[in-house]
Order: structure tokens, then sequence, then C-alpha cells
């Protein structure tokens, strides 16, 4: 079937429409969200985190335009370059959590203060380095390695639909769930339209997501709690050092 070869493709597409969306003032004119100005001590680390994300996106664009023209050769070269690429995303991205939160201590995001909403973004790199890894280790099961690779793509987006000024409004009243509602959302409009072209449950997909969603529900849990918040502070102070 046609329309479920190019699913992968389609879905990347959306990956990289919302991804440039949301990151469209740091693309075109270098500022942070909502215009203001990127910190000069978090500039080098930012543009690096940026730039592996978007390098991230952008191959899993390729990838599935690849593999769904039948390029198994160069489906299987182009992968290389994801070992070079999420090695550097999630090392930027633990050192950019902790050195973005030691600069405002007192900054609340979804009204979860920041140093709690630290195990927030450890907990989407952690998902992350685990699709990915799961994705490059069956990469010889397709069936397996391209819902894996999908769902890494899909949990770095966690925080892109808050850079969009249509969809913050909608979400962000629900408190912490609108962070992760868009992607929640989408990650199951896929996973079901996926199942309508296979007439069946993509299972690898559908573990993938309910493992995803009940990390980040479990994870933002523990992060309100005086257990996490004793324990991030210890963090932070071990990330100062670090960062």
């Amino acid at each position: 079937m046609k329309l479920d070869r190019y699913f992968y493709s389609i879905s990347a597409i959306v990956f990289l429409l919302l991804t440039f969306w949301g990151f469209h003032s740091v693309y075109l004119q270098g500022d942070a969200a909502g215009g203001n100005l990127i910190a000069p001590e978090m500039f080098v680390l930012d543009s690096i985190h940026g730039a592996a994300m978007s390098a991230w996106v952008l191959l899993f664009l390729v990838q599935a335009v690849v593999i769904g023209s039948r390029n198994r050769r160069l489906h299987m070269k182009l992968g290389w370059a994801a070992l070079a690429i999420a090695p550097v995303l999630i090392i930027c991205s633990v050192l950019t959590a902790f050195r973005s939160v030691g600069a405002s201590p007192d900054f609340s995001f979804f009204a979860i203060p920041y140093p709690r909403f630290l195990l927030v973004m450890l907990t989407e790199i952690a998902l992350y380095a685990a699709f990915v890894a799961a994705g490059l280790i069956t990469r010889k099961r397709p069936a397996v390695h391209r819902p894996m690779m999908l769902l890494a793509s899909l949990s770095i987006l966690a925080g892109t639909p808050a850079r969009i000024p249509t969809l913050y409004p909608v979400f962000s009243h629900a408190g912490w769930p609108g962070l992760f509602g868009p992607i929640f959302a989408l990650g199951a409009v896929l996973l079901t339209i996926r199942s309508l072209l296979t007439r069946k449950l993509d299972r690898p997909f559908a573990v993938g997501y309910t493992a995803m969603v009940a990390v980040y529900v479990l994870g933002t849990h523990f992060a309100l709690t005086e257990t996490w918040n004793r324990f991030a502070t210890a963090l932070l102070k071990l990330g100062s050092s670090i960062t």
C-alpha cells in the first residue's frame, strides 16, 4: 500500500514543520521563544543543541524518504549519521537542562517550578536515548526499528508546541498535562492511522507509545514530590560544577 509505504515520510514532514513552527524565531532571527534574546551564557550551548535537534529531525525525514523509495543501501549508510547526532544531542540536552535551570531557578514552566521541571527535561532525554538505542539494536527488524525511530523523534518534540502561539494558549491552562497534550495527541493519531493503513495494531508502535506516555506522566508526578525537590537541589549543585 503506497499510503502505508509513505507513512513515515509524511510523519517526518509533520515533525519538521512543527519544529520549524515552534523555533522559527530562532532559525530566522536568532531569538528565543517570545522574541526574547538568548542569554549570552546559553548562546553557544543552545546553538549546538538546536543544531543537533534540527539535524535529527531532518535526518529522520531523509531516512524515511530514502527507505520509502526502497533505497535500503543508502538508508543503511546514512544511518551512521544517527550515531554522530544522537550523542551530541543527548549530551547538549543534559547540559542545557542543568544550565538553564541553574540560571533561572525561580522560573516556572507549565505551573512547575524550574528545579522540579529539571526531571521532566531529563525524562525527555532518557526517553529519546532509549528509543534511539532500541531503534539501533533492531535496525535489521524494520517492523520494530521504524516505530522506535519515529518515537525517538516524537519524544524530543515535547517542548516544541509550548513555543507555538496558537497551541500554547489551548494547552497551557491544563497545567503540566498541557505540555504533553500535543505530542500525546499526535502520537495517538499517528498510531491510529498506522493501524488503519495496515489493518492491524502496530504492536511495537503501541507498546512504545504507551511506555512514552507512562514514563512522562510518572516522571512529572515524581517531579512534584518533595523527594525529587531535595534530590534536584543536590543535582543542581553538582551540575553547576560541571556546566
